[in-house]
């Protein structure tokens, strides 16, 4: 639980800080320096295991961090900071869908504190949401939240627990970056992008703290608690989010929302390791 809760709080800035300084370049030139900043923090923790361990961690690191960053950063070109926060409420949904394809029983509670946290979610910065101008947002959204949650779903699945998920996570980012490439290629993004010192400085933080450890604390702490536990922390960076952004971005929101919906998705944690300590 530790390894997600740091995983939140390294999250969180990425709004406030997407929409402000980065929203106005190319998508995939965005993503495409995050993964190389990622790959290349975690490749000196690279270990001689089989080539079967690092084609599975590359082809989920395709999935959970190339295809989700890309439509993750694209909707910032539709959707405000905000908005964007609240439409990542569905990711846990999305959690207890792959995970019970593969095989986990969910329990009725689990389903009530899942749904729980969306709604908790939802009350933080529903206001914010304008829908005339968030169609395409939305589709991005859902697109983002549907492979983020497979990504973690077989990474618990099917990357073996014996092997530190740092031993693997260049492999994964690098088969994000093998997704994203092409794309930059094609489009020249690399002779015709320039960047500010702000934005320079921004890339960076994302690329070593979100996507480099932020996810690696993610998926390592995946391994160590139920499905259910993780869907309910893929909300918890939603409140964490907004105040980041009330506190640096200067952002405004309802703080009686904020307020009533923290304390909604607070519960539903709670409700889940009781009910966790009365099945053990």
């Amino acid at each position: 639980m530790l390894y997600l809760l740091i995983a939140t709080v390294c999250f969180s800035l990425s709004f406030g800080l997407i929409k402000s300084q980065l929203s106005m370049l190319p998508t995939d030139f965005v993503v495409m320096l995050r993964l190389l900043f990622a790959f290349v923090i975690f490749l000196p923790f690279v270990r001689k295991f089989t080539c079967k361990d690092h084609l599975k961690a590359f082809f989920i690191g395709m999935i959970q961090f190339g295809v989700m960053y890309f439509a993750f950063l694209k909707a910032f070109k539709f959707l405000q900071g905000n908005e964007v926060a609240l439409l990542t409420t569905t990711t846990p949904v999305f959690v207890a869908i792959w995970a019970s394809l593969f095989g986990d029983r969910f329990k009725f509670v689990y389903i009530l504190c899942i749904l729980m946290s969306v709604f908790g979610a939802g009350i933080v910065v529903w206001q914010n949401l304008e829908f005339s101008q968030i169609v395409k947002g939305v589709l991005l959204m859902e697109t983002s939240n549907c492979t983020f949650a497979l990504g973690q779903v077989l990474w618990k699945k099917f990357i073996p627990d014996e092997i530190k998920s740092e031993n693997l996570m260049a492999s994964a980012y690098l088969g994000a970056f093998f997704l994203i490439m092409p794309f930059v290629i094609a489009n020249n993004e690399i002779a015709t992008t320039s960047l500010t010192h702000l934005q320079i400085l921004a890339i960076l933080y994302l690329g070593v703290v979100p996507t480099g450890i932020g996810f690696y604390l993610w998926n390592k702490g995946s391994k160590y608690v139920k499905s259910s536990t993780l869907a309910i922390m893929n909300n918890l960076k939603i409140p964490f989010g907004v105040l980041f952004s009330i506190l640096i971005f200067h952002e405004k929101i309802d703080v009686l929302n904020f307020i009533l919906g923290s304390s909604v998705i607070i519960l539903a944690i709670l409700i889940l390791h009781w009910r966790l300590k009365q099945d053990a």
